[in-house]
C-alpha cells in the first residue's frame, strides 16, 4: 500500500471504531460503571487494525463479580465471538498489568475486533493514564506516516505483539531513533536488542 492509502485506510477504521464505540454504545455502556477511557492506537491515532484499548476504574479492582457483569452486558449486546477472562492479581504474569482483563472479540458491521479491556484501581488507574499521557504528547511530535507505515507492515508478522515487535517499539523507534522505513525500524530494532542482551 501507499502512504497515501495506509493513511486512508488508518482513518476508515477509526471512524469504525468511532461507530462502534459511541453509537452502537460500548464507550456509554462501560461509562455506567465507571470512569473509562479509550487509550492506544485509537487515541493515538495510529490505527493499521481493528483492536480498540479500554481502561477503566473498579470501585474494588479485585471485585470479579463486577468485572464479569460488565462482560456479560457486553456479551449480552454485541455479536461477540470469544471472550477470556484474566485475573493478573492472582496469573501474575510477566509483563503485564495488576487488574482484571476481558480480551473481546467481537463482530460488527461484519468485520472482528478486537477489544482489550482493564479494570484497574483508581491508583493504578491514574498511573496508567499519566504514562499514556506523556506517550500521546510525545507522538504529538513524531512523523505519524513514518509510524502507520511502519506499523501497517510490522502488524501482519506472525510475532507482532510479542516482546521484540510491538506498537510501543515502533513508537520509540521513530521518536528516539527518526527511522522512516521498515528497513531502518527492523535495523533499529536489531541493534537494541543487542544493546540489551
Amino acid at each position: 500500500m501507499t502512504d497515501k492509502e495506509i493513511i486512508t485506510h488508518s482513518r476508515s477504521l477509526r471512524n469504525e471504531a468511532s461507530n462502534l464505540l459511541n453509537h452502537e454504545g460500548l464507550l456509554p455502556m462501560l461509562k455506567y460503571f465507571g470512569t473509562t477511557r479509550v487509550i492506544g492506537s485509537y487515541t493515538l491515532d495510529t490505527m493499521t487494525w481493528r483492536d480498540i484499548d479500554i481502561s477503566m476504574i473498579l470501585p474494588d479492582e479485585q471485585d470479579v463479580e463486577l468485572f464479569f457483569e460488565i462482560g456479560s452486558r457486553i456479551a449480552t449486546k454485541f455479536h461477540v465471538t470469544k471472550m477470556s477472562y484474566s485475573n493478573h492479581f492472582i496469573r501474575n504474569f510477566p509483563g503485564f498489568d495488576h487488574g482484571l482483563y476481558w480480551g473481546i472479540r467481537l463482530c460488527y458491521a461484519e468485520r472482528e475486533w478486537k477489544i482489550d479491556l482493564w479494570g484497574y484501581g483508581e491508583t493504578d488507574y491514574e498511573t496508567h493514564m499519566a504514562d499514556f499521557d506523556v506517550l500521546h504528547n510525545q507522538l504529538q511530535q513524531a512523523d505519524r506516516t513514518a509510524i502507520l507505515r511502519i506499523k501497517h507492515a510490522v502488524s501482519q508478522r506472525p510475532d507482532y505483539r510479542g516482546d521484540v515487535y510491538n506498537s510501543m517499539a515502533i513508537y520509540r523507534a521513530v521518536l528516539e531513533g527518526k527511522v522512516k522505513s521498515l528497513e531502518e525500524f527492523n535495523a533499529w530494532i536489531e541493534r537494541n536488542s543487542h544493546a540489551n542482551t
